[in-house]
This record gives C-alpha cells, sequence and structure tokens, in this order.
C-alpha cells in the first residue's frame, strides 16, 4: 500500500471518476496508446480499495480486476514510468495469476497518473504477451498521455466543484430571497397595522387639527406599505411598476381623503422604477396629496386631485395638482416652515431631484422632476 493510502484514496474519490461509463476521450487514449507502443493490451488503471478498475481499456474486454493480482498497484509506488520488460523474471509478479495464467502477461509499462499534490491514482499503461522494450518515443508518449488523462480528471474535477459552488449559490440566492420575502411581507403586515391603529385614533380624535395630523401620519405609513406591498405581489426585490403603484396608493388614499375630494385621478406611464424611489415617490404623493386633502377646497367646494408621472428623456417628472382656491397670497415654498412642506422637501432632497411649484384660483400644481433614473 501507499504510505497514505487513506488520503490516496480520498483524493481518488474526489476526483468522482470510479464506476462512470465509458467515455470516447479516454477510449481514444488507450487505442492510440496501444498502436503506438504496439501492445495488444492498453489500459487506463485506477487502483481503489480492494480493486482495480479500468476506465477505459482495449485487450482485455473487463472493466476491474482483484487488487491481489494487479500490477500497477506495484507501478503507483513508482515515480514516473514502471517498466516490466519480462513479469517471469521478476520476483514481485513471477507467480502472479495474470501471468502464470491466462492471460500470461509478459510485458509491462505504466506511466502515473499522480494528482498536483502527489497522490498516486493509477496508471495509463499498455501490456503484451511477450517480453520487450519501449523506444525512448514510446516511453515519452507514454508519459505524455497520461499527463493528458490527468489534465481531464483534473479538469472534470474543477467542473464538479464549479458546479457544486453554482448549485450552492443558487440555493443561497434563492434562501435569501425567500427570506428577503418573508421579511417584507411582515414588514407589510407591521406597517398596515400601524395604519389602522392610526387611522382609528383619527376617527376618535377630538379635534379637526389632531385628526389632520394622524390623517397626515397615516398616510405616510401607508405611501410605505404600498410599497413593501408592491414587491411582496411581483416577487421583485428591486423595480416596481410605478403605474401599477401609484394607482393602489392613491386607491388607498381616497379612503380618507374628506368628502368634497371627488377622486384622486392618475395619469402614470407604465415603466419601472427602483423600489427605493418608488418609495420616495409614494412619500411625496401622500404627503401633497394630505395637503390638498386639508387645503385645496374650500367649504362647500369639491374637486379632484390628480397625479401624473411621465418618464423624460433624463429621468422622470410627478406632478401632484388639485383644482381649488390656490395657494395663499405670497407664499413661498423655499420659505415655507410648515411640517408637511419641510416633509415634501427632504424627500425631494432624498430623491436628487427639484421641485417648482405653480398656483392660481383654479390650479394648483407641485411638479417634481429627477434627472436620474
Amino acid at each position: 500500500m501507499h504510505r497514505a493510502e487513506e488520503f490516496r484514496l480520498g483524493a481518488l474519490l474526489r476526483y468522482g471518476i470510479l464506476d462512470t461509463p465509458r467515455e470516447a476521450d479516454f477510449d481514444e487514449v488507450v487505442n492510440v496508446a496501444s498502436a503506438v507502443c504496439n501492445t495488444p493490451i492498453s489500459v487506463i488503471n485506477l487502483i481503489d480499495q480492494g480493486r482495480q478498475w479500468f476506465k477505459a481499456e482495449v485487450g482485455l474486454g473487463v472493466r476491474e480486476t482483484p487488487l491481489d493480482s494487479s500490477i500497477c498497484a506495484h507501478a503507483i509506488l513508482q515515480p514516473g514510468l514502471f517498466v516490466v520488460p519480462d513479469t517471469t523474471l521478476d520476483r514481485r509478479f513471477a507467480d502472479n495469476p495474470l501471468v502464470t495464467g491466462d492471460p500470461h502477461l509478459r510485458f509491462y509499462a505504466g506511466a502515473l497518473l499522480e494528482t498536483p499534490e502527489g497522490f498516486p491514482l493509477g496508471t495509463v499503461c499498455v501490456l503484451d504477451y511477450k517480453p520487450r522494450e519501449l523506444d525512448d518515443t514510446q516511453k515519452a508518449f507514454l508519459r505524455l498521455m497520461a499527463n493528458q488523462v490527468m489534465k481531464q480528471l483534473e479538469l472534470r474535477r474543477i467542473n464538479a466543484a464549479e458546479h457544486v459552488a453554482r448549485v450552492r449559490a443558487e440555493e443561497m440566492v434563492a434562501e435569501k430571497e425567500t427570506l428577503m420575502r418573508e421579511g417584507d411581507h411582515r414588514l407589510m403586515n407591521s406597517l398596515q397595522l400601524v395604519q389602522s391603529i392610526l387611522a382609528l385614533q383619527s376617527r376618535g380624535a377630538s379635534s379637526d387639527e389632531t385628526k389632520a395630523q394622524l390623517d397626515m401620519a397615516s398616510n405616510r405609513v401607508l405611501a410605505i406599505a404600498t410599497v413593501h406591498k408592491q414587491l411582496h405581489l411581483t416577487g421583485s426585490l428591486e423595480k416596481i411598476e410605478i403605474d401599477t403603484f401609484l394607482r393602489r396608493l392613491c386607491d388607498n388614499l381616497k379612503h380618507t381623503a374628506p368628502a368634497q375630494i371627488t377622486a384622486i385621478n392618475v395619469s402614470a406611464e407604465n415603466s419601472k422604477l427602483r423600489s427605493d424611489v418608488a418609495s420616495g415617490l409614494g412619500l411625496l404623493v401622500a404627503e401633497l396629496a394630505t395637503n390638498s386633502f386639508k387645503y385645496a377646497y374650500s367649504p362647500g367646494e369639491h374637486g379632484p386631485v390628480d397625479v401624473s408621472f411621465k418618464t423624460t428623456a433624463n429621468g422622470w417628472t410627478l406632478e401632484v395638482s388639485d383644482q381649488g382656491r390656490g395657494l395663499p397670497p405670497g407664499f413661498d415654498v423655499d420659505q415655507s416652515k410648515g411640517f408637511g412642506m419641510q416633509v415634501v422637501k427632504a424627500f425631494v432632497r432624498r430623491l436628487n431631484a427639484t421641485m417648482s411649484v405653480s398656483s392660481r384660483p383654479g390650479r394648483t400644481a407641485f411638479e417634481i422632476f429627477s434627472t436620474e433614473d
């Protein structure tokens, strides 16, 4: 046995070659080796525990034989090329049943199949029924064939390892996506619960001002919850269909709108945006729509809130408008200290966007536009 037999066998198993079907690439090696060395038998031999197994052979007609009659088991203990010119004159093989009986092997030459770590796996060998020698060209060729077989085995091992790693990586990605979706689902449920609690508190508020603040907070939470719901429904971890998202958000916002808001009309192109951008847009829509709920229409007046989104050559444009009485005279959005407008400006900055405001009786419009996707 090899001095590190356990590790040698472990190295052999890692190549995953044992008991595999015959393959043309290996069959060609033994056919050519037999022809070049002018021998009737050629074998790609691997020394397993208790047996020698042939990945390819010509002239034998079997795939394995017991280890106790193996000449190759001795060959793997020798460096480089192992040649036995006449087996009957070598005390190691003179009484070997393959020498004394069928098929009466008299000549053996085997080139070592050795791993990069130095573990011998087997040989590429040629055998004959009569004593003989190999010339230098034949010896060099046998070594070359052994090197080529070892390169093929090493390539198979690397490919198999890469396949296992790729499958594991794909499993990890799938597991991560499942965990992220589950996290998004739970977060979505938590946000909806918070939004429901705020809505309940709003309905029981003792003053209009308290109710307005609770509605505004509820709508902010609603915008975030709608983003997560859209992610969950589409199965996407990054992109959101902005038209579906805005319509769903505005349908939900309508439930918190006062009776004088007749509709929230949405006009949006069918395009996809990153979830962080969609979240910022949703918060802007919620904030500006809530602002219109409070201030756009005088008592007794009714009208819609309009939301428009479209892509441009370099980015996108969002507009939230109403048909109400307009902003107070002298209103300057840049100088406004109101909390709601501070929130709007913060979201605009977060999106690396700019905002313009136009207002007159019958139309007030907040337009946010970005040059980033």
